[in-house]
C-alpha cells in the first residue's frame, strides 16, 4: 500500500452548530474519516473529568501521536493548532506566523515516518485579513525553501478564498484549486480549508467529507486527501530542487 490519507479540519474547539461543546462527536468524525495524518485547527481548551485539554482528549481517543501547536495560552487551557498521525513524528517545529495588532496565529512544520517513508507536513491557520495573510505566506514560502523535501503535504484553513487563491501558488500550490467548499458546515459557500502537496502530482484525490455527524460537529467541514507515496519518492533530485 502506497496510498496515505491525509485531512484538514477546523474543529471549532469542537462547538458544533448546536453550540454544544462535544469532543466525543468530533472523535467520531474523525474516525469516519481515517486519516493516517490529520492537520486540525481551531483546538481549544475544555475541562473534563480526566482530561487537560482537548489536545489530550483527542490525541488519547483517536489513539494517535501528536503535537500542539498553541498559539494562545491561559494557565494549563492552550487553543491552536494541532498535527496528529498513525506513524511516527521524527521531528517538530511550531513556527510562530503572529503579525503584530492582529491575532496570535502559527504554524507546526514536521517530519512524519509512515510506512517506510518520510513526509514533511507544514499545518496552518492564516488571518483574517490580505495584508495579515501576505505576510504569512511569505514566511511560509521561506520555510519551504529553507528545508526542501521529496514530498510536503501543506493542510490548513487559510481562510482565502475567490480570486485571492492564487497567491497559494506562493507555497506550492497548484494553480487549478478544486473549488471544495467547506464553510460554513451546513450550507459550504466558501473554500477555506486546503490540501495539497509539493510536487502536487502525488496528491491523487481530494474532497470534502460531508456526512451527518460532520454537518453540525463545527462550522467547517473537513477536506480528505488520498496521496501516492510511490508517486512522490519517484520525483528526481533535481525537480526537487527546483520546487
Amino acid at each position: 500500500m502506497t496510498r496515505v490519507r491525509v485531512a484538514t479540519y477546523n474543529v471549532h474547539s469542537c462547538i458544533g452548530g448546536d453550540r454544544e461543546c462535544n469532543p466525543e462527536r468530533t472523535v467520531h468524525v474523525l474516525r469516519e474519516i481515517d486519516a493516517d495524518i490529520l492537520g486540525l485547527q481551531e483546538v481549544g481548551a475544555a475541562a473534563f473529568v480526566d482530561e487537560a485539554d482537548q489536545f489530550r482528549y483527542l490525541e488519547k481517543h483517536l489513539e494517535m501521536q501528536g503535537i500542539a501547536g498553541p498559539t494562545l495560552r491561559r494557565g494549563r487551557a492552550r487553543f491552536g493548532n494541532a498535527v496528529m498521525t498513525k506513524g511516527r513524528i521524527i521531528d517538530a517545529r511550531v513556527i510562530d506566523l503572529t503579525v503584530l495588532a492582529f491575532e496570535p496565529r502559527g504554524a507546526i512544520d514536521c517530519l512524519i515516518e509512515l510506512r517506510g517513508h518520510t513526509v514533511r507536513v507544514i499545518a496552518t491557520h492564516l488571518g483574517l485579513l490580505p495584508q495579515e495573510r501576505g505576510r504569512q505566506l511569505k514566511r511560509i514560502a521561506d520555510l519551504i525553501e529553507e528545508r526542501p523535501h521529496p514530498l510536503t503535504v501543506l493542510l490548513g484553513d487559510f481562510n482565502i478564498f475567490g480570486p485571492e487563491r492564487r497567491t497559494l501558488t506562493r507555497i506550492g500550490a497548484p494553480r487549478q484549486l478544486p473549488k471544495l467548499r467547506t464553510f460554513p458546515a451546513r450550507r459550504p459557500l466558501m473554500s477555506l480549508d486546503r490540501v495539497w502537496t509539493i510536487p502536487n502530482d502525488p496528491l491523487v484525490e481530494v474532497r470534502v467529507h460531508r456526512t451527518m455527524l460532520s454537518k453540525i460537529a463545527s462550522d467547517h467541514l473537513p477536506i480528505v486527501g488520498e496521496v501516492d507515496l510511490h508517486a512522490a519518492m519517484s520525483v528526481m533530485p533535481a525537480q526537487i530542487a527546483a520546487l
